[in-house]
């Protein structure tokens, strides 16, 4: 703003500004999402321990409906 103020610091400015900022506040999650696109096997791995994680807790619950409701 201050630049603004003061002269010679148009919308063009502000803007490329604004993308270096952005560039670098959000640089290393961008370094995540690349490295994990090029190791999907490692995205998978975690994706089936949480379903396994899943499956025991939704047992868990559906075994009890199931004892509650006589089946």
């Amino acid at each position: 703003r201050q630049n603004y103020h003061q002269g010679n610091y148009g919308y063009g400015h502000a803007k490329q500004a604004l993308y270096e900022l952005i560039l670098l506040k959000f640089d290393i999650p961008r370094e995540r999402y690349h490295y994990y696109m090029e190791h999907l096997d490692e995205i998978e791995k975690t994706l089936a321990v949480g379903a396994e994680k899943a499956r025991l807790v939704a047992d868990d619950v559906l075994g009890r409906v199931r004892q509650k409701l006589g089946y």
